[in-house]
């Protein structure tokens, strides 16, 4: 439920976290170890991880070097989704200049896994990326700079001990294999204290032109080493070991979403909507013209990529009129070219994509109807996860990923079948938090003379977007200040949910759902024309009717779905909520079972769910097929069920199923996880909150009023006074007790149960008579009742 959009684009936000870490302390003992260092890292103030890192003397390629090592580690929570995110950085400087000759940046974090390399000598830098195995040759000027990693010489050079205050230079991006420019500005000296040092520093200001990354730098007056680096999103210092040990989980969702604090259920059904906004961006450069195109108009200022306006969003919805031929019949101008091409993380090129997209795509006959087939594809295929598969190839193989890997993956199988299209970066409306806008990304194609056409395939909106996306740019990213709705629309009219009429088919579907276990309440309601389910403190989901089996399913994910269950009067008295969990197949077992079936060899193996870091088993032993549940910690015997090709554990609460890939093999466990809640508001939720602020007598008089006006909104039973009743015993509100005690004795007399939690509270109060009487009661009903035989021993005897 929590993967209905997934728009954290964690490459951009995490590979720019310590490219420029450099200080350190003296290790002892070190031979041709120089330096080991530490450095904190903070999100939302909160420290989230750390970086341990050597320089040490070493060769590269036979000359005198120096290697700078660097490991980061950081733990993060996106939605509610934990994850533990890894970067290592390698460098080999020139000790006499500190340029380096080689670089490598690497990322991992799940199916994510990022790689950069830069080879330099002399003018001439070779840079490779994760999925682009051919080197790009880049020719430097005398006045590119390449960064060291230890220090900023140059700033010393020409701003701190030369006359200038502010000064640009041409700068090569390691990670993006580009040139970028980067404009520097002194702010002044100061004294900090770092890892138990003081330090003289000079404050500088770091703008890169080119991405609109701002950072704020305190360097070392000694050497201009890199003391300590912040932006709005995070700041990172140098620390001391101690800081390994330190590091909690930081929650990401502040830093990427903005509430509104206006639910709309039915996002798929908003047609126009009217944004003030404040927002902060980075990954390339925005002026205000950009954000003006057809379906969105922007009034307002951009300074240094911080947006401060108004958005109207009226996204034009394409049938498909005049669309290109397919095979792609548009003459493309030379700017265009670049959108039919591979590039890093969009594998357009790989055999696999290519394949797939033209098997999709067979039969098309024009290019809107094999983009959207395509769409169509992606959004059924692949499953919302965090952090997915990054790639647009790992997201294919995976079948599993978050925004940012759905859309690459779609225009890569567009770019494979000969059709332009592009990422398009920047929020999305959606009801988590109570309404917010959150950092999102989807995909657009280019149709020719209708131009570049939007389309969500992580939403399910297979061929249109809602007017709840602002887009800012191809490699923006959405760092929200303050987001406001002033009006919206859904579909012809002003949006109003007062006094709607609702459809008789709804009527019975309607009210509040209870998970008696833990006390959560599901509120089914309808809302802007639709039903939709209140998940509590989670969001609000707007559902599609149900299919031929009954299911209702949200109208944003096929990964959750509803059904509703019929008492024995024929009226509805339970919910059923069932998440779908897929667990790739990692591996096969190392030694299977010699005796194991030939039609259960396949299901055998090793299945792994990166985003729990949890490993499921499923062997062959003793005739049955087993699973080891690493969510219950135990041993499930696995057993067909009366559904074609599903399995149970022996309960209701969980089913499972396995999916194949095109030859026939298992790829992935899908766990469904069943989660039953019964209709109406319990009772003893109620009457706890009543007694606890104004008395017993109040709670049970409620109690009487609720049974006989408004009964069938609340679930009454014997359980619910018991749960009450001991309650207020663990409290040692024992007189409070003796009377909730006595009104489920009233109600329920023919319940042997209730007469034994009666006498245990009259035991309780010390009360020999009326314990002895309730516990004979309980026996008599019920012979069985060993319990009560042995405390009404105690009454007799210790009493």
């Amino acid at each position: 439920m929590k993967t209905t959009i997934r728009n954290l684009l964690i490459a951009t936000l995490l590979l720019t976290l310590a490219c420029e870490i450099s200080r350190g302390q003296e290790a002892e003992n070190s031979g041709k170890l120089l330096k080991e260092f530490y450095f904190a890292v903070e999100m939302n103030d909160i420290l989230c991880g750390y970086s341990v890192g050597t320089i040490t003397e070493t060769f590269w390629e036979g000359h005198p070097s120096v290697e700078v090592k660097e490991d980061v580690s950081l733990k993060l929570k996106i939605l509610g989704q934990g994850m533990n995110v890894s970067l290592n950085h390698l460098y080999y400087l020139n000790p006499e200049t500190e340029r380096y000759l080689f670089s490598e940046i690497k990322m991992s974090n799940g199916g994510v896994n990022l790689r950069y390399t830069t080879k330099v000598s002399g003018d001439s830098i070779w840079f490779t990326s994760t999925t682009r195995g051919e080197p790009k040759l880049i020719l430097l000027d005398k006045e590119t700079i390449l960064e060291s990693p230890l220090s900023y010489p140059h700033l010393m050079r020409d701003v701190v001990n030369g006359e200038q205050t502010e000064i640009t230079y041409k700068v090569f991006d390691n990670r993006r294999g580009e040139v970028v420019e980067k404009r520097y500005s002194m702010l002044g000296a100061d004294n900090i204290n770092l890892a138990g040092e003081d330090y003289e520093v000079i404050k500088f200001e770091e703008l890169n032109t080119s991405s609109g990354e701002k950072l704020t730098l305190w360097l070392d007056k000694a050497d201009g080493g890199i003391l300590k680096f912040q932006n709005p999103q995070r700041k990172i210092y140098l620390a001391d070991p101690s800081v390994t040990k330190q590091i909690q989980m930081a929650d990401a969702d502040n830093i990427i979403f903005a509430s509104v604090n206006k639910i709309i259920p039915d996002i798929h059904g908003i047609t126009y909507m009217k944004v003030k906004a404040k927002i902060e961006s980075t990954g390339e450069w925005i002026v205000a013209e950009d954000l003006s195109f057809p379906g969105q108009t922007f009034t307002g200022t951009v300074e240094e990529n911080f947006i401060d306006g108004i958005f109207e969003i009226e996204p034009l919805r394409y049938d498909g009129a005049n669309s290109p031929a397919f095979p792609y019949g548009y003459k493309l101008s030379e700017s265009m070219l670049k959108y039919i091409e591979p590039e890093d993380l969009i594998e357009s090129d790989h055999t696999s994509i290519i394949a797939e997209a033209k098997n999709i795509t067979e039969g098309s006959e024009n290019a809107w109807e094999a983009a959207t087939q395509l769409s169509d594809w992606v959004a059924n295929n692949i499953k919302g996860a965090i952090p997915g598969g990054g790639s647009a190839i790992n997201t294919y193989n995976l079948r599993e990923g978050e925004c940012g890997s759905h859309s690459r993956l779609l225009a890569a199988f567009c770019r494979a079948v000969g059709i332009p299209s592009r990422l398009s970066i920047g929020c999305m409306y959606t009801t988590f938090y109570n309404g917010s806008f959150g950092q999102h990304a989807w995909t657009e194609v280019f149709m020719g003379d209708a131009g570049w056409i939007a389309v969500d395939a992580t939403a399910f909106e297979i061929d249109f977007v809602d007017a709840g996306h602002i887009r800012l740019g191809e490699k923006a990213s959405f760092y929200p200040k303050k987001m406001e709705i002033i009006e919206y629309r859904l579909g012809d009219g002003i949006a109003n949910s007062v006094n709607i009429e609702i459809p008789e088919r709804y009527e019975s579907l309607i009210g509040c759902y209870t998970h008696l276990k833990n006390g959560k309440e599901f509120k089914i309601l309808y809302q802007d024309g639709c039903l939709a389910v209140d998940i509590p403190d989670k969001m609000v989901l707007a559902l599609d009717d149900p299919d031929e089996n009954g299911l209702w399913y949200p109208k944003m994910t096929r990964q959750i779905n509803f059904s509703f269950l019929n008492g024995q009067d024929g009226k509805v008295n339970k919910m059923k909520l069932q998440q779908l969990i897929p667990v790739p197949r990692k591996s096969e077992l190392d030694q299977p079972s010699e005796d194991t079936p030939e039609n259960l060899l396949a299901f055998t193996g090793i299945y792994f769910l990166p985003q729990a870091s949890a490993e499921f088993k499923v062997y062959y032993v003793d005739e049955d097929l087993v699973l080891s549940d690493a969510f219950s910690k135990k041993e499930v015997i696995l057993q067909p069920s009366d559904e074609f090709g599903k399995w149970t554990d022996g309960t209701t609460k969980r089913e499972f199923f396995f999916e194949k890939g095109e030859e026939g093999e298992i790829t992935s466990l899908v766990i469904l996880d069943n989660l039953f809640l019964s209709k109406g508001i319990p009772i003893s939720m109620v009457m706890s909150r009543i007694i606890e602020n104004s008395g017993v007598d109040e709670g049970i008089k409620k109690y009487y009023e609720l049974k006989a006006s408004n009964e069938e909104e609340y679930i009454f039973g014997e359980e619910e006074l018991n749960a009450v009743g001991y309650k207020l015993l663990s409290n040692n509100q024992t007189d409070e007790a003796v009377a909730v005690f006595a009104l489920n004795v009233q109600e329920y007399p023919e319940s042997w149960n209730v007469y034994d939690s009666l006498g245990e509270a009259y035991l309780k109060q010390r009360n020999k008579k009326f314990a002895k009487k309730n516990y004979k009661k309980s026996i008599k009903l019920n012979p069985d009742n060993e319990n009560g035989k042995a405390m009404l021993k105690k009454v007799k005897t210790e009493l």
